[in-house]
């Protein structure tokens, strides 16, 4: 629970008393969900244009091979083994899964990769759907999740349409469900016309849709979602003091203190802060 919810407090017996403690009464008419302006996937696109525009540079595309300390910071070596390139740095931060992060710092930070290299993660594949509206039943609600005991191939659906204004429209109705649970990854070896079948049948027969989607886009994550064990915040603690010994080194991402978007810009953020201050610890020197 401190991992997973750090903000809820845990001097309650009672979780639900917790929860209303730090969530205030919502009235009626407000939303349950938000998201930026033309949905979370401009998030990225947007971040790397004020990196441009700020005479940063963005290099998509390419996997890093491995860090190497400089006298000066640092290289950092991409590519291909035959398209090695390398990018000089004075600092760097490790925003990658767990699995990864404990292959780059392998050298650098021994003990820090170790614990890396013992976080579990679940593969999962995200389904999105169009239909046409006239397929759609009334949607009251934004969406449902399906427990393991019942041993349905898909384990969540959002109705899309129906959370996010921006995808609201009269042209088609925009479904996302995903496949994929810790520990069983058999659903997602199929291919992805059996992955758009199996979520078909789910929305037909669970959830009163009527004929087939008009179109599909299958999307994978193989190691997507870090598991967060008993233990995780300790474990957490010491990878961070580990790579603290490092001067330049910062780790950040969903492996750490949440999995959802705000929790990964904290740590993005305190990050940053880190590097930064090893930078003026060094200039100071």
């Amino acid at each position: 629970m401190a991992a997973t919810i750090p903000q809820l407090p845990r001097d309650e017996r009672s979780v639900l008393a917790a929860a209303r403690r730090v969530v205030p009464a919502a009235a009626a008419s407000d939303p349950v969900f938000a998201t930026v302006t033309g949905g979370m996937g401009s998030l990225p696109t947007s971040l790397a244009a004020a990196v441009r525009e700020r005479g940063g540079v963005v290099t998509t595309g390419r996997a890093v091979r491995r860090l190497e300390r400089t006298e000066r910071g640092w290289r950092i070596v991409h590519g291909a083994t035959t398209d090695e390139q390398a990018i000089d740095a004075d600092a760097v931060v490790v925003a990658v899964p767990a699995t990864p992060a404990a292959r780059l710092l392998a050298d650098l930070a021994p003990s820090a990769a170790g614990e890396l290299a013992s976080i579990d993660a679940a593969s999962m594949a995200i389904i999105t759907t169009a239909w046409r509206p006239a397929d759609v039943p009334q949607l009251d609600t934004s969406g449902y999740l399906v427990p393991a005991v019942y041993g349905r191939t898909v384990k969540a659906v959002t109705f899309a349409s129906a959370k996010w204004r921006h995808l609201a429209g009269a042209d088609a109705v925009i479904v996302r469900s995903s496949i994929g649970r810790h520990g069983d990854v058999a659903d997602l070896q199929r291919d992805d016309a059996e992955l758009v079948e199996a979520v078909t049948a789910e929305l037909t027969s669970y959830a009163g849709f009527a004929g087939t989607p008009i179109d599909a886009r299958v999307s994978r994550w193989g190691g997507g979602l870090p598991q967060y064990a008993v233990g995780h915040v300790a474990r957490v603690a010491r990878i961070r003091s580990a790579v603290a010994a490092v001067p330049g080194l910062a780790v950040c991402g969903a492996t750490y203190d949440g999995v959802g978007v705000p929790a990964c810009i904290r740590t993005g953020r305190a990050a940053a802060e880190q590097a930064l201050a090893s930078l003026r610890s060094r200039e100071d020197r």
